[in-house]
């Protein structure tokens, strides 16, 4: 059994919502409990899952699919949504939803296949991004309630940075003040001025625990009225984007891949285009593809995998002597999700996390 918070965090490390595309909804979407003894992936909220979930005592859904993308106008069990998400609060199952972080991140959905398809060469993300969903919150404390302050932060989620947690840059300095005749200052006296030692204290925060850190800071700064800056950041990650390129470090006969592909077993996927003597430069987006036509055409890319294209985005692909190859888009999800799974309880055991990690297609 680990407190939700620890469990919320080691899936939040791994898959950083920072890296979510600004539209999407990802994050904690249900506590129903604070703690958790088993998990169980999933591709999205249905029927079918719930009942696992249920018949499972499963204590925390981690999904794809985010359940609550659109504000809910109102309550009402005619809503299957609603009805769902009712049952599993009542059934105390806490839902945690990555999305494009996940489909973007080091290690997800667009890696997992190219694990799966054996592709080996040089891989880049086909669309790097710029993300900012990070904050940089600086306040100014006193040398005696330094500690006091970092703890709280740091047990809200502040200084996480990717492998490091607790990172904060500190630097002395003197700050000065006048208290008004009203003000009930910590130190000094109303009418003085009164100039003090204070640190100057830095720390990155991600968007999902934002609240609780200020929530946290203010209770346990000692000022009546503390300065607290918060900035939003933006980052550049080489390693994270959407889809993946991966120029082959040996030509891939069209046989061969043929085989892989056949050998996974996927129904629906259909093939689109030249059928080319030989593969050297594969793109692919498990899920949602659309976004990213031009940047396959502008790869040069031989092949691209992914799903949801319409006919007129086959069309320029295959003018463009870029084949084409369908990838139904729950299919290809779920099918990575899987394959996630055994390394999301490696690094669960790594990190001492003791928890269950189940996936639905493992569960009755």
């Amino acid at each position: 059994m680990e407190p939700l918070q620890n469990v919320v965090r080691f899936f939040e490390d791994i898959f950083p919502s920072s890296l979510a595309l600004p539209e999407d909804r990802v994050g904690l979407q249900v506590q129903a409990k604070d703690t958790v003894d088993r998990v169980m992936v999933a591709l999205e909220l249905n029927p079918q899952v719930l009942k696992k979930a249920t018949r499972e005592r499963i204590d925390l859904l981690y999904l794809h699919h985010p359940p609550l993308w659109e504000p809910l106008s109102r309550l009402s069990y005619l809503d299957p949504l609603f009805s769902m998400l009712a049952e599993l609060y009542f059934q105390k199952i806490s839902v945690l939803a990555h999305h494009t972080n996940l489909d973007l991140a080091p290690g997800g959905i667009a890696d997992q296949w190219v694990k799966l398809l054996g592709l080996e060469g040089s891989t880049k993300p086909l669309l790097p991004v710029i993300h900012g969903r990070k904050y940089k919150i600086v306040t100014f404390v006193p040398p005696s309630h330094l500690d006091e302050v970092l703890r709280a932060l740091f047990a809200q989620g502040a200084g996480i940075i990717g492998n490091y947690e607790e990172c904060a840059f500190l630097l002395p300095g003197t700050g000065t003040f006048l208290p008004r005749a009203e003000a009930r200052p910590f130190i000094g006296t109303p009418g003085q001025r009164e100039t003090v030692e204070e640190i100057r204290v830095e720390v990155e925060v991600m968007s999902s625990c934002l609240e609780k850190v200020l929530e946290a800071l203010h209770r346990t700064h000692p000022y009546e009225q503390p300065v607290v800056d918060v900035y939003p950041l933006v980052t550049f990650s080489s390693s994270a984007g959407l889809g993946r390129t991966v120029h082959l470090s040996s030509p891939l006969p069209w046989e061969a891949f043929e085989e892989r592909i056949a050998s996974l077993a996927i129904p629906r996927m259909e093939f689109f285009g030249e059928r080319k003597a030989v593969l050297q430069k594969i793109a692919l987006c498990p899920g949602s593809g659309r976004r990213l036509v031009t940047r396959v055409i502008e790869e040069r890319a031989d092949l691209f995998i992914s799903g949801d294209l319409t006919h007129h985005d086959v069309e320029t692909l295959c003018l463009s002597s870029v084949s084409y190859l369908h990838l139904p888009h729950g299919e290809g999800e779920r099918r990575a999700l899987r394959e996630l799974v055994p390394s999301l309880r490696e690094q669960a055991q790594k990190k001492g996390l003791k928890v269950s990690i189940l996936f639905e297609e493992d569960v009755p």
